[in-house]
């Protein structure tokens, strides 16, 4: 633990509970990103920082939450640096007390005033981008805090604080302090949106790819929200919401967590509130909270088999997942291949658009040859040449271990990728149908090394007509186990890379194409996150009841492709 990690060429991390960024400046000065948790983590830092020879110039806090402020004081008092933190949460930093009054909601009584709540004061000034050294940027991610600021270094390294909660994080706890839900989630937005090579939250594993870990962290905020809802179907005090909670989650109630989570969960019914979810009254000296009947969120109202914004007309490309959108196994969905000819007769395109990279474009050219369609390759889009494309763009010339089939083996070395089983430069997995121990064991090495590692897809399961088998997901759940790292970077819906590769291909603009499918986690929120129209149908894998328990909002709702054409 406090061991010194470098992640960039000015850019370090020290390793601890709270993680500790370092940005070397001019000479032996450095800047500090937070500073840890009380005064012997101030001291560990100052001996990390003699044993480099560096000094702290200045110490940018990302939030005033104790375990981020702590050695503020002592690292202060041996240097004489500065201390920054923006907005509301300056204050904090330099009155520590109102914290533990801000979560209790009255004087805290003397079990609270831990260093856990309550960390020494220091001297603060307001956090501005004047005050960043150069090659420093920053953004406010708000929600978790008051004012919460991630910093982002010329390295492409970005240390976004407790703006996301690590999946071990959530697995244990489940209810992650928030102070504002609302925007919180609006933070959320900005993190997704981020462009970086590296990702340090403050608690947990580094990513390469954040985005799945925020579509995790929505998740999670929605499945307490539907918790609140269920909770509060009868009358409900707080207290009494309180306990339903940590029973539901198994969770063991203390001072800390009671504060804490007692202050989340009353800030999730203050935001359920002014939706228009829950109502608060007064009974008998005693106020409750109960859910208001129906279906109060219009948002989640769902027109099916309606374009009333004539959305279709102006799309050029449609982008067609396969499995459960135009067939399923060998036999095309009612009235799915007249909705092709349609879009051509239209004069618009349509691509098939895969996350199954076990198979080439030749294998479906030749299945939909056999189902009596005759599509040429440049038709298919597969999250494997989407992988060969990145590849091309990021690691030219470098050397990959693949973890795939024989099919996807050929197609990558055809495309110029050098493959490399003992001595590779960065790993690729996809989904292998040929998967053995031999090969698990050799792909854990080469990841448990700390080699750059890519995904073809996040898929958990892949459809068959007997049944769902376990498809790449599954396969990095495996390497996680093994190595404690999930990929850095999955290229296959609904991520970014894939998108950026189906606009490639078609030269079309994001606001012309339209993604069609029907998963909302994987085809729906590849268009919802990229800038694309999506519209789901619903003669796959999802319902009306995902969709209404799902906070991926498709533009168009269709029962079927068959029921599109009329609109195009």
């Amino acid at each position: 633990m406090y061991e010194l990690i470098q992640v960039g060429d000015r850019t370090y991390y020290i390793d601890c509970p709270s993680k500790i960024g370092i940005y070397r400046m001019e000479g032996d000065r450095v800047c500090l990103i937070d500073s840890g948790n009380d005064k012997d983590a101030g001291k560990k830092v100052w001996k990390i920082l003699e044993a480099n020879g560096w000094k702290p110039d200045r110490i940018l806090n990302t939030h005033s939450h104790a375990d981020h402020v702590g050695g503020n004081r002592f690292l202060q008092q041996k240097s004489g640096c500065k201390v920054y933190c923006a907005g509301v949460d300056r204050v904090f930093a330099e009155h520590t007390q109102l914290e533990t009054v801000m979560l209790y909601g009255g004087f805290p009584y003397q079990e609270l005033k831990n260093k856990f709540l309550c960390a020494q004061p220091s001297g603060a000034e307001e956090l501005t981008e004047d005050v960043l050294p150069e090659g420093m940027k920053m953004l406010r991610i708000d929600g978790h805090s008051f004012a919460m600021t991630a910093f982002g270094t010329e390295d492409g390294i970005w240390f976004v604080a407790d703006g996301l909660t690590v999946d071990d994080i959530m697995r244990k706890y489940h209810v992650s302090f928030l102070y504002d839900v609302e925007t919180f989630l609006e933070s959320l937005d900005k993190l997704e949106k981020l462009e970086g090579r590296l990702f340090i939250p403050s608690h947990g594993e580094t990513a390469g790819d954040i985005r799945p870990l925020v579509r995790r962290n929505r998740e999670k905020v929605l499945e307490i929200e539907a918790l609140l809802r269920d909770i509060c179907a009868s009358p409900a005090g707080s207290e009494d919401i309180l306990k339903a909670v940590f029973d539901h989650y198994g969770l063991t109630m203390d001072g800390n967590q009671y504060v804490l989570v007692g202050s989340t969960i009353r800030s999730y019914l203050s935001w359920m509130k002014g939706k228009g979810e829950l109502e608060q009254e007064f009974e008998d000296n005693r106020m409750v909270w109960k859910s208001r009947g129906g279906d109060v969120r219009t948002e989640n109202r769902v027109c099916v088999n309606e374009d009333r914004e004539d959305v279709l007309k102006d799309i050029e490309c449609f982008a067609l997942d396969m499995d459960g959108t135009v067939y399923l196994g060998e036999q095309w969905i009612d009235g799915a291949v007249e909705f092709l000819s349609r879009i051509e007769a239209a004069g618009k395109k349509y691509v098939f658009l895969t996350n199954n990279s076990s198979k080439s474009p030749a294998v479906y050219v030749e299945k939909l040859k056999r189902m009596g369609l005759d599509a040429g390759k440049d038709k298919i889009i597969t999250s494997g040449q989407a992988a060969i494309f990145y590849l091309k763009k990021h690691y030219a010339g470098k050397r990959v271990f693949l973890l795939g089939n024989d099919l996807l083996r050929e197609e990558f070395a055809q495309e110029g990728i050098l493959l490399s089983e003992d001595a590779p430069d960065v790993v690729v997995t996809a989904f292998d149908t040929t998967l053995d121990y031999r090969k698990m064991c050799r792909v854990c090495d080469f990841v448990r090394a700390g080699l750059p590692y890519l995904a073809t897809h996040p898929d958990y399961n892949c459809p068959t007509e007997t049944g769902f088998i376990p498809d790449a997901g599954s396969i990095h759940a495996f390497i996680h186990a093994s190595t404690g790292r999930y990929p850095d970077r999955i290229i296959g819906k609904p991520n970014g890379d894939i998108v950026d590769y189906l606009l490639e291909r078609t030269g079309i603009q994001r606001e012309k194409t339209v993604m069609v499918g029907d998963r909302l986690y994987t085809d729906i929120a590849a268009g919802v996150n990229n800038g694309l129209k999506s519209a789901l149908v619903l003669s796959g894998e999802a319902t009306l009841e995902d969709l209404a328990a799902s906070e991926v909002r498709p533009d168009l709702v269709f029962e079927s492709v068959a029921e599109m054409g009329k609109f195009l």
